[in-house]
């Protein structure tokens, strides 16, 4: 027996309990042992004998630290992306799934007077000057139904405004 696998056969359930209990999963906990082994293996280099325990413990924990982190990151990575791709929904779909989407909000949820003005500003392309007198309000309240009523849309599907 090699001096390589009898120091794989004194440490392996050790280091795999301690790359257990980082982890919580056993098959990435095999790996990072593995790893280890095939690092201290590719080095050629055995430790000396009184310090081979102590270098693959911290070889362990170390690359128990680096899964860890890397998960972390690649966990935030995917929550992110998941919540961009829900938020950004409406971006996915063609113009006119899109534009029938609005439309029933606009029809379903904004109240009377708001589902008019926003009609004429935005179908019908009128100023805001234009809608105040087809609607007889002031320029002021037609700015403010159409505030609201873009404030409504984007929470509704999650649009976030870039700001300039």
């Amino acid at each position: 027996m090699t001096e390589f696998e009898k120091i794989y056969r004194r440490h392996y359930a050790q280091m795999y309990r301690l790359a257990r209990v980082m982890l919580y999963d056993s098959q990435e906990s095999k790996d990072v042992v593995s790893d280890v082994f095939a690092q201290l293996l590719h080095r050629g280099q055995m430790p000396a004998e009184d310090k081979v325990e102590a270098y693959l413990m911290t070889a362990v924990r170390n690359r128990c630290s680096d899964v860890l982190s890397h998960k972390s990151v690649r966990e935030r990575v995917e929550k992110l992306f998941l919540q961009e791709s829900v938020q950004n929904s409406i971006y996915c779909m063609n113009d006119d799934d899109r534009l029938e989407r609005l439309m029933q909000f606009v029809e379903a949820e904004l109240p009377p007077l708001s589902r008019q003005i926003f009609r004429l500003r935005f179908l019908r392309e009128m100023s805001y000057e234009e809608v105040a007198q087809a609607v007889g309000v002031s320029k002021v309240t037609v700015y403010y139904h159409l505030s609201h009523s873009l404030k409504r849309i984007r929470e509704h599907f999650k649009i976030e405004t870039v700001k300039r």
